[in-house]
C-alpha cells in the first residue's frame, strides 16, 4: 500500500512539475475560429503592438508633451496583466487598451467597414502591403467580440456643449422618469470631468475641450469596465437644479420618451446629398455627407445649370457630420468652382523610425538630399522623437480646370464638432485662403493635414490595425498650435437649440429650417449681406 501512494505521489509531483514547465505553452483561446496562441506568443503580440506604435505614431509624443497622456506608461501597465492563464478574449481587450491608450482617432483596429475596404480595394490595388487575405476573417470575429463584450449596449444620448454634458432626450428607467435637457454633473461619486479624463485607456479619442482644458468624450460610459463595481452611478441636474440619480447595471437600456427625427453626428454612407438654390439670397447651398469621390463632381453637376441661369453671389458648403474620405472629393467640386488656385504652406512631420524608413523609403541621405525633405523646420516642434519634416511652400490642394465657372463669390463652409480627416483638412483650407471661410465649431480631435494610415498586422494573432503617421507643424508658432484645428466665425448649438435640431420634424436641411432656425447657415447669409454691404 505504501508503495502504491509512493508512486501516486511521485506521479502526481511530476504531472504538477510538467503543468508548471508546460503551462507558458498551453494554447490560449476562447474565440471560435481565432487563432491557437501561447503567452509568449501574446507576449510577443503586445510587445510588437507597442514597438509599432511609438515607431509610426508622432500623436502619442504630441499627447504626452501638451496632454499630458504618457502612452508608454498605460502600455507598461497593461503587458503586466498578460498572464500564462490569460484567454484570447481577455487579451483582445488589452489589445483594444493599449490602442486607446495612443489617443488618436486613426489609430485603432480595423473595424468591419474597413475590413471590407482592405479587402476588397486596399490590397487588391496595392494600398497596403503585407497582409495575407485570408487571415482578414480573423479581424470580423476579433470586432465582433469586441463589440458584444467590451462595450455596452446602453445608449443615453448624451451631449457635450458650452463645456458641459446633457442628456438630449427624456428617457425612463426601472419606473423613473428623466427630463430632456438634464446637465450630468457626476459618475461614481466623481465630479464628470474628473472621471472622464481618466478614461484613456477606455474611451478614444478623448476630443480636448481646449476653451476650458478638458477632455470629453459623449459615450464614456459605453466600456464595460466601467460597471467593476455593479452599478454605473450617474447624477443630473434638471432645469431647476433638482438631482436626478440614475443607476444603471451593466447591458441595461434606458427607454426614450420622445422620438429622435434627426442626428448630431457623424453622417454614414445612407446620408444623402443634398442642394438647394435661395433665389432671394442667391445662394447655392450643398450638403456634402461624406468625401466620397464623385460626390465632388455630383455637386458641380448640380451647380452647373443653376449657375448657367441665375446669379450666384456665394455657396454655402455644408460638412456638418462629414466623417472624411478622399480629399479629392471636395477637390473635384471646388475645381469647376474657384478662380483662382488654393494653396497653402505645409510642413508636416514623421517619425524617422526604421520602420518609417523602410516603410517610406528614406534615410539620412536620402532626407538631406530632397527639396522637399528636411531635418530641421522654422516652426514649433516636439522634444520627441527625432523626426523628418516634408515642406511643400503653397502646396496646390485646388487647380482651376480648363471648364470651371469662375465663380468669385466666397464659398462659406459649415463645420460641426463632427468632421474629421480630409473634411478637418477642407476646414484647414477654409482657414488659409481667402474665398474659403469657415464657420460653426471646432472638432476639438488633433487636425491639420494627415496622411493615409499605416496598416499593420500582429505576426501570431493576426490581428489588423492602423495608425496615423503624420502630424501637421504648418505656421505652429507652440506645441499646443499642432491641434491646428480651428474656425474664423465661431457658432455653437446651446443646448435648446440642440434639442429642438433632434426632435422638430421639419426637414433640418431643409430651406425653411436652414433660413429661420439653422444658426450656422443664418451666420453664412449674415456675413455674405455684410460682405454686399462693404463692396
Amino acid at each position: 500500500m505504501k508503495q502504491i501512494l509512493s508512486i501516486f505521489l511521485i506521479c502526481l509531483c511530476v504531472a504538477c512539475s510538467t503543468t508548471k514547465n508546460n503551462n507558458s505553452q498551453k494554447p490560449i483561446y476562447a474565440i471560435e475560429g481565432a487563432p491557437i496562441l501561447t503567452y509568449e506568443q501574446l507576449l510577443e503580440d503586445h510587445d510588437s503592438l507597442v514597438s509599432y506604435i511609438n515607431q509610426v505614431s508622432p500623436i502619442v509624443y504630441f499627447n504626452e508633451e501638451v496632454r499630458g497622456i504618457d502612452f508608454n506608461r498605460h502600455a507598461i501597465e497593461l503587458r503586466k496583466q498578460i498572464q500564462p492563464q490569460t484567454t484570447i478574449s481577455e487579451y483582445l481587450q488589452i489589445v483594444e487598451k493599449t490602442l486607446n491608450s495612443a489617443q488618436d482617432g486613426h489609430s485603432n483596429m480595423l473595424g468591419s467597414w474597413h475590413l471590407d475596404i482592405l479587402k476588397n480595394n486596399w490590397i487588391p490595388n496595392g494600398f497596403v502591403k503585407g497582409i495575407d487575405t485570408s487571415s482578414i476573417q480573423y479581424g470580423y470575429k476579433y470586432v465582433d467580440y469586441l463589440n458584444k463584450q467590451f462595450y455596452t449596449k446602453l445608449n443615453l444620448d448624451l451631449v457635450y456643449t458650452s463645456g458641459q454634458y446633457y442628456n438630449l432626450l427624456p428617457f425612463s428607467y426601472a419606473g423613473k422618469t428623466y427630463p430632456a435637457s438634464m446637465k450630468l454633473i457626476s459618475c461614481n461619486g466623481t465630479d464628470i470631468h474628473d472621471y472622464v479624463k481618466t478614461r484613456i485607456e477606455h474611451s478614444s479619442p478623448l476630443r480636448w475641450d481646449r476653451a476650458n482644458d478638458r477632455a470629453y468624450h459623449e459615450k464614456f460610459y459605453k466600456p464595460s469596465d466601467n460597471y467593476k463595481k455593479g452599478l454605473l452611478k450617474l447624477v443630473f441636474l434638471d432645469k431647476d437644479n433638482k438631482k436626478h440619480k440614475l443607476h444603471i447595471k451593466k447591458n441595461d437600456t434606458v427607454t426614450f420618451l420622445q422620438d429622435k427625427n434627426s442626428v448630431y453626428g457623424y453622417n454614414n454612407e445612407k446620408s444623402p446629398i443634398i442642394t438647394h438654390y435661395f433665389e432671394k439670397e442667391k445662394i447655392f447651398y450643398a450638403k456634402l455627407p461624406m468625401m466620397v469621390e464623385a460626390y465632388g463632381d455630383t455637386l458641380s453637376e448640380r451647380l452647373k445649370p443653376i449657375i448657367s441661369k441665375n446669379k450666384v453671389n456665394a455657396i454655402v458648403l455644408d460638412i456638418r457630420g462629414n466623417p472624411g474620405g478622399s480629399d479629392n472629393t471636395y477637390s473635384n467640386f471646388l475645381k469647376k468652382v474657384v478662380k483662382d488656385t488654393l494653396g497653402q504652406n505645409v510642413m508636416v512631420g514623421r517619425n524617422f523610425s526604421p520602420y518609417n524608413q523602410n516603410y517610406f523609403n528614406i534615410n539620412k541621405d536620402s532626407v538631406e538630399n530632397r527639396t522637399t525633405h528636411t531635418f530641421k523646420i522654422d516652426a514649433a516642434t516636439l522634444k520627441k522623437p527625432k523626426m523628418y519634416y516634408i515642406v511643400y511652400p503653397n502646396f496646390k490642394f485646388v487647380v482651376p480646370d480648363s471648364l470651371n465657372y469662375s465663380f468669385e463669390g466666397k464659398i462659406y463652409v459649415l463645420q460641426d464638432r463632427f468632421i474629421y480627416s480630409s473634411a478637418s483638412n477642407l476646414s484647414n483650407l477654409a482657414k488659409n485662403n481667402d474665398q474659403l471661410i469657415s464657420i460653426g465649431e471646432t472638432p476639438d480631435l488633433l487636425g491639420g493635414l494627415q496622411t493615409n494610415p499605416t496598416v499593420l498586422q500582429l505576426p501570431h494573432s493576426k490581428i489588423i490595425f492602423r495608425i496615423e503617421s503624420q502630424i501637421d507643424f504648418t505656421d505652429c508658432k507652440t506645441p499646443k498650435d499642432i491641434f491646428q484645428n480651428n474656425v474664423e466665425y465661431p457658432v455653437s448649438y446651446s443646448i435648446k437649440e440642440l434639442y429642438s435640431r433632434i426632435t422638430t420634424k421639419e426637414d433640418i436641411f431643409g430651406k425653411p429650417f436652414l433660413l429661420n432656425s439653422d444658426p450656422m447657415f443664418q451666420k453664412a447669409v449674415e456675413l455674405e449681406k455684410l460682405r454686399k454691404q462693404d463692396q
